[in-house]
């Protein structure tokens, strides 16, 4: 839009017409425009064929209108951004009526009502299949024997098809003392208990090798820890859970979990879809969230069941289908609802959690929505507890669709479908599942349902001052994973596994890469991202002077741009070097080592449909 103060328009509008105000968030659709002789723009709408003609002031006006809010709010963006069109609201406020007449911007409501399934609660069928459970535990045998005293004291078993638990254990001593509280457990549980150690991971890979011969080298790949001994797991036990899973939903925990429910402070009843973040708020101690305890149904398996596999609109109506209002919309937009339908299936199931937040520092609480920022500035006190203690909840206040996965300590998996299998080895193994899940499933959704687990790792931990260190490191390769993402809506695949072989295709394009092009692609990725972060430091800086923020609070934000600054003027530099996982290996070794590692995934991916196939058909 130009600096001139007045909204030049080639709309015939009836200053006299009598439009109805909205309470609906709207939102500009998927348009394109085309130039025309005189100047002019044709805007024409690709997912519904409506077109109009406009000036181009007007299409750089609904370039800001992209997420849905209300058509006063994007009134107010749009004088935000264009100060010369102060004065202008009414017309303004004209104009995106028309534009929503003519089917230029996508009401929410209408997107409410297009998703929800017209019927009686009583009609819905509840999928009672039973699930798979699989707890993944690795050298916490203490851990291990707690999270199982919680599963038999919460949990209805009978529910249960089966439990295994994945040992993905080196030390023969916690092998002993892991395979010991399973037997113990067996015993006062009403499902089938196996303990699934290195001899039973053995033999299931070698029944599936003598089924698939040509593939054993990708099942080893993908699913054997003597492959991998010098590096983290955590992929390749989740694996296993799914190739012990196929054709089940599965629910699978992670060790240092409590399987225990806990409702958020203040539940809302509304329906949310979007990528936005959790909330998150923070305390001194466990004492802090024990007043949330849900005492009814504090079965966390059993309440993931309640929604997942369902399709979407089914999973409104267990959810209670008149929740999903316009207002749920406000962090989406049009292109993230564009695959959402009415049958688009709910794949994965997550909660939140209190205690540990999961992450491997402390830097990521500037990235937390504002709302969550500002109740962390309330106080000192809670300040302090933020940058030092891990005692956190992270989690929804009401039941929360998105188009992927976020990370969760318990989980819920739809394995009836070919979900993809995940990267073996180092970090990052969840967030890398999630996206290509959304790869290779566009319309499906994940929910996030408004409770959480305790996450309380063995020994406790807390936060150091070595775990507020912004300062650039080991990225390579994670930043690849978003690059991923990126290539889903140019991929015209229209199957499950159509897109898992794009997805492989991908990843035999990285292993071919020369080390220069990896390097320089990997580094313009790491400007861009420790970019991003120091701007965002920087207004978050701001914004805590101005407010007088807790001291900790601000002098945290200037190490943090102290430590960005540094970090992209090194990464500008020529003698740039590659840095990442595994932290033993830098520049060309660690280059090639991932190349290839990719290689190996790609081989894995291609294999994947006849191993899932074939696992499908044994009973380990």
């Amino acid at each position: 839009m130009t600096d001139k103060p007045e909204l030049s328009l080639d709309i015939t509008v009836d200053p006299n017409a009598n439009f109805k105000p909205l309470s609906d968030h709207v939102a500009f659709d998927l348009c394109s425009a085309y130039s025309l002789s005189e100047g002019s723009l044709l805007l024409y709408n690709t997912r519904t064929g409506n077109r109009t003609k406009i000036t181009p002031d007007v299409y750089t006006a609904l370039w800001s209108c992209q997420q849905f809010k209300t058509l006063d709010q994007h009134v107010k963006q749009i004088i935000v951004e264009h100060p010369g069109m102060e004065g202008q609201q009414a017309d303004v406020r004209m104009v995106l009526e028309t534009m929503l007449n003519d089917g230029m911007l996508l009401s929410g409501k209408r997107v409410c009502d297009s998703l929800r399934q017209q019927t009686d609660k009583q009609d819905i069928k509840k999928d009672d299949s039973s699930p798979v459970v699989v707890i993944i535990t690795w050298e916490r045998p203490e851990a291990l024997e707690r999270l199982l005293t919680s599963v038999a004291t919460n949990c209805n078993t009978g529910k249960v098809h089966r439990l295994y638990v994945v040992d993905d254990s080196r030390q023969q001593e916690n092998i002993g003392l892991n395979q010991a509280a399973v037997d113990q457990f067996a015993s006062k549980v009403n499902t089938q208990v196996k303990y699934f150690g290195q001899t039973e991971q053995q033999s299931l890979l070698e029944q599936l090798a003598k089924k698939l011969p040509d593939h054993e080298s990708a099942l080893r790949f993908l699913a054997d820890q003597s492959q991998w001994r010098d590096h983290w797991t955590s992929g390749l036990a989740r694996n296993l859970a799914l190739l012990l899973s196929c054709g089940h939903r599965l629910v699978m925990l992670d060790d240092d979990t409590i399987c225990d429910v806990y409702e958020p402070d203040q539940p809302k009843p509304n329906i949310t879809f979007s990528t936005a973040q959790r909330e998150a708020d923070f305390f001194e101690n466990e004492k802090g969230w024990k007043h949330r305890h849900q005492p009814i149904n504090p079965d966390a398996v059993d309440r993931h069941m309640q929604c997942l596999g369902l399709p979407f609109s089914v999973a409104l109506g267990v959810l209670g289908q008149n929740n999903l209002k316009p207002t749920g919309l406000e962090h989406a937009n049009a292109l993230l609802l564009n695959d959402l339908k009415q049958d688009s299936l709910v794949l994965v199931t997550e909660c939140g959690s209190y205690g540990c937040p999961g992450m491997g520092s402390n830097t990521w609480l500037p990235d937390m929505t504002p709302d969550s920022i500002k109740a962390m500035l309330t106080s000192e006190q809670k300040t302090h507890n933020a940058l030092t203690k891990r005692a956190v909840w992270c989690g929804r206040n009401q039941p929360h669709f998105g188009p992927r996965t976020n990370m969760s300590q318990i989980t819920g998996f739809d394995n009836r479908h070919m979900l993809p299998p995940y990267l073996p080895i180092l970090r990052g193994e969840d967030r890398l599942f999630g996206i290509m899940l959304n790869f290779m499933f566009p319309s499906a959704v994940t929910l996030d349902y408004p409770w959480a687990i305790p996450h309380l790792p063995l020994p406790e931990r807390h936060w150091t001052e070595e775990d507020r260190d912004f300062t650039p490191g080991g990225a390579f390769p994670l930043l690849f994973n978003e690059q991923l993402l990126e290539r889903k809506s140019f991929c015209a695949a229209g199957t499950d596994q159509g897109r898992l072989t794009a997805v492989a295709a991908w990843y035999s394009e990285l292993a071919t890469a020369s080390v220069s092009s990896l390097t320089s692609m990997h580094r313009d990725a790491m400007l861009q991202e420790i970019s991003e972060q120091l701007q965002h430091l920087s207004f978050l800086l701001a914004e805590a002077e101005a407010d007088s923020a807790p001291t900790e609070w601000q002098d945290y934000l200037k190490t943090g741009i102290t430590q960005l600054e540094s970090g992209l003027d090194l990464t500008s530099h020529e003698d740039f070097s590659l840095k990442g996982l595994p932290t033993t290996l830098e520049g060309t070794e660690l280059a090639n080592f991932w190349k290839e590692t990719w290689a190996g995934f790609a081989a894995a991916l291609h294999a994947w449909p006849e191993i899932r196939a074939a696992a499908a058909e044994l009973d380990p």
